[in-house]
């Protein structure tokens, strides 16, 4: 057979196309065989960029609320002038952010720097969209700030190293809200709410109520939501945790963790919460607001629109289990801000990050947006917040424990809120749930990243 020449016959330049795009995609799946990264993390490692040079410009994207948006506009110009640089920001919707995140990442048009939900971080960081601030100075700054509120941007990378991926420009986490009227009524002290869950079960006791005597609760002590997030209080108090981060295993089936379930779950047979996880049932907030229920959790954003709501109620630390010497526990939520692989000015944009955090923007925050701060240089020079309720939230976050630092915490939640429904269904015991849990996040989350 004779060969093809290669100057006028174009059979033979379909040919090497053919070859050589067989070639690549049999070297993409070699790659994805060998590798725990997703097929879309492996694309986002294609789109790395370095480039030596520090354009003076930013391009943000945001997820504030229009308030916060005011505040943070003010403080980029004041950074522009110091710094003789441009910054562009654009505000984006919170929801649906991560997945507009993702296709700018792969389609190459990322912005330097952005605002991501704290569950998100570990995805796009081992996905490597993310720069590891530990190569840019975070060492300088981790003294100065909140151990919980930076634990919340680190992540398990996968040669087994923590590295930080986001700084939160500020502290969100949950404490106890109660009703100071109903405690009077109850015969309790309106200014202590209970700091053992002891107490808890003595006072939801006083506080659960018939009122027209029909035989009916009226008036609940409690009121929770029953997934993941909203109870890992419960779970830390126990002295317990959703996984081993250093050997990938559930600890879920721990008798800890299962006496914290069945807690919870007692809570409600006792008659004391008042189902407030079941569906189409009035939510926390809304029975908080309207005083059927005495006590919740709940975070900073809802200050606001519960003093709107005229009721008389104060913020206490979350209860303690002194039996493990534990005074108080609570979650950490909020986001982080994140620099971008496809920056060309990383130095620039964690410059911009360090200053968010500083104890001068750290101060309007918490004047401007009553903001819980994460500088500990506030709290050593004297500087207190703007209400008594957020002085307590200030406190409760010294007791904060961060999610795990792991890829995949979305599809943690999903399997543990499914298992966790049918124990408070009663159609598995509280073991029986967390042992299912822990044999679907083994073999479904934690076997892939091993």
């Amino acid at each position: 057979m004779k060969l093809l020449k290669t100057s006028n016959n174009p059979i033979f330049y379909i040919a090497i196309f053919a070859i050589l795009t067989g070639f690549s995609l049999m070297m993409i799946v070699i790659i994805h065989s060998q590798s725990p990264i997703s097929p879309q993390d492996l694309f986002i490692n294609l789109i790395e960029q370095k480039d030596d040079t520090e354009p003076p410009f930013l391009n943000i994207w945001v997820t504030y609320n229009s308030e916060q948006y005011d505040v943070y506009k003010k403080l980029v110009k004041t950074f522009e002038k110091r710094h003789n640089v441009s910054i562009k920001v654009s505000k984006e919707p919170h929801g649906g952010f991560g997945d507009k995140l993702f296709y700018a990442c792969s389609s190459n048009t990322a912005p330097d720097i952005a605002r991501l939900d704290i569950g998100l971080v570990p995805k796009f960081a081992v996905g490597k969209a993310l720069y590891a601030l530990d190569d840019l100075g975070i060492k300088k700054l981790e003294k100065d700030l909140f151990k919980a509120a930076l634990d919340s941007g680190k992540v398990r990378v996968q040669d087994g190293s923590i590295k930080t991926f986001g700084i939160p420009d500020e502290f969100t986490t949950l404490a106890l809200f109660y009703n100071k009227d109903l405690f009077e009524e109850a015969g309790l002290d309106p200014n202590k709410a209970p700091t053992t869950w002891d107490e808890f079960l003595e006072y939801s006791k006083k506080l659960t109520k018939d009122i027209d005597g029909d035989g009916l609760t009226d008036q609940y002590a409690f009121a929770m939501k029953n997934t993941l997030w909203w109870s890992l209080p419960f779970l830390y108090s126990h002295g317990a945790n959703i996984v081993n981060e250093e050997k990938l295993e559930c600890l879920l089936d721990s008798k800890n963790a299962i006496e914290s379930l069945k807690f919870q779950i007692n809570l409600f047979k006792l008659g004391y919460e008042a189902g407030s996880w079941r569906k189409g049932s009035i939510t926390p907030d809304s029975g908080f607001k309207s005083s059927r229920f005495a006590m919740i959790f709940s975070g900073p954003w809802n200050l606001t629109n519960f003093s709107r709501s005229n009721i008389n109620f104060g913020v206490a630390l979350i209860p303690g289990n002194p039996k493990l010497n534990i005074k108080s526990t609570t979650n950490v939520g909020g986001n982080a801000n994140v620099i971008l692989k496809s920056t060309k000015s990383p130095k620039l944009a964690f410059k911009f990050l360090a200053y968010l955090a500083s104890e001068e923007v750290q101060k309007i925050l918490i004047k401007e947006l009553n903001a819980i701060p994460i500088h500990l240089g506030l709290e050593r020079n004297g500087v207190k917040m703007e209400s008594q309720e957020l002085q307590i939230f200030a406190e409760q976050a010294k007791y904060a424990v961060s999610r795990p630092k792991i890829p995949g915490y979305d599809k943690i939640e999903n399997i543990v809120n499914a298992e966790v429904e049918t124990a408070f269904n009663g159609s598995r015991t509280p073991e029986q749930a967390y042992k299912r849990a822990c044999e679907k996040l083994n073999t479904e989350v934690f076997e892939a990243l091993r």
